[in-house]
Order: structure tokens, then C-alpha cells, then sequence
């Protein structure tokens, strides 16, 4: 075998090393952009299924059981009352500084555990934007984050809720 044979074989060799090791960096990046999907669509799922339980609640404490006809008479202090929990909130904004972990197992979640993180406000609309609003009125506003150890970002959906009286 002369010395262009074996500079060919090296050369063949290499080219074969490095396509290797292409197909190998692909086949883990792609299997990464899966999990990360897969964490994704979960964190939504979670932070949308969080918003859905949170409007079927009554808009306010005070009108759980009645009508209202001022937003005066609408709770100043949001977040849940003495004694509530999680399964026996009555209203929106008892969802107000709640938070928990939903823990995964190796058939749902894939492993991952999400941190889901809530804020009830009352706001108004100024010049097209929603804003924080210092009084009560017939609108609030959850906002929902959803974190995971295993997701790079945070994920925040937010949700108004009108409360309407008919006479």
C-alpha cells in the first residue's frame, strides 16, 4: 500500500468520524427539542387548566350567593379566606397568591415537576392597554405562571373576568 492509499484511507476514515459524530449531535438535539416540547405543551396545559377552574368561580366573595350593583361592594382584599383551599375555593380571586407544585411521574409529566404561581388584580383598560387599577371595579385580572426545572423559560398567561348585573 503506497503513501497515497494510506493518506486516502486516513482521509476516508476522518470524513467518516465526523459524519458520525453529525448524525449523533442531531439525533440528541432533536431528542432534547422533544422533552422540550413535550414541557412545553404540559406547562400550557397546566397554566390554561389553572385559568379555566379559576372563571368558574364566582367573580367575588360578596357575590357568591348574591348580586352586587357597585364595585364598592366588591371585596377589597383578594386571596382566599381564612380556613380555604385549593378545593374549596368559592370565587375568582381566592386564586390570588396561591401557588403550588404539580409533581410528575414517568407516565404523564415525563418526570417533571412544574411550579404554578397566581395573581388576582383589579384593573381597568387605558388607552387600549389593561392596567392595574388601584380601586375595585367589575374587572380582574389573573395572571398564571408555570415554571419547571426543566424548561428554560417561565411561562405567564393572563385572563380577565367581568362580573355583570342585570336588574
Amino acid at each position: 500500500m503506497g503513501l497515497g492509499q494510506t493518506l486516502l484511507s486516513i482521509f476516508a476514515l476522518a470524513l467518516l468520524g465526523t459524519v458520525i459524530m453529525m448524525m449523533n449531535n442531531t439525533t440528541l438535539d432533536s431528542g432534547s427539542s422533544v422533552e422540550t416540547s413535550q414541557y412545553l405543551i404540559m406547562a400550557t396545559s397546566l397554566g390554561i387548566s389553572q385559568i379555566e377552574t379559576a372563571s368558574g368561580k364566582a367573580f367575588d366573595q360578596n357575590t357568591v350567593s348574591s348580586d352586587i350593583s357597585s364595585p364598592a361592594s366588591l371585596t377589597v382584599n383578594l386571596g382566599s379566606e381564612t380556613g380555604e383551599t385549593e378545593a374549596t375555593f368559592n370565587d375568582y380571586d381566592d386564586f390570588n397568591g396561591f401557588s403550588k407544585w404539580v409533581n410528575g411521574d414517568s407516565v404523564n409529566f415525563r418526570s417533571a415537576n412544574f411550579l404554578i404561581r397566581d395573581s388576582v388584580d383589579y384593573v381597568t383598560v387605558s388607552s387600549n392597554a389593561v392596567i392595574h387599577s388601584a380601586s375595585r371595579t367589575y374587572h380582574k385580572r389573573l395572571q398564571v405562571w408555570v415554571s419547571s426545572p426543566f424548561m428554560k423559560d417561565t411561562l405567564k398567561f393572563s385572563s380577565i373576568y367581568s362580573y355583570w348585573y342585570f336588574r
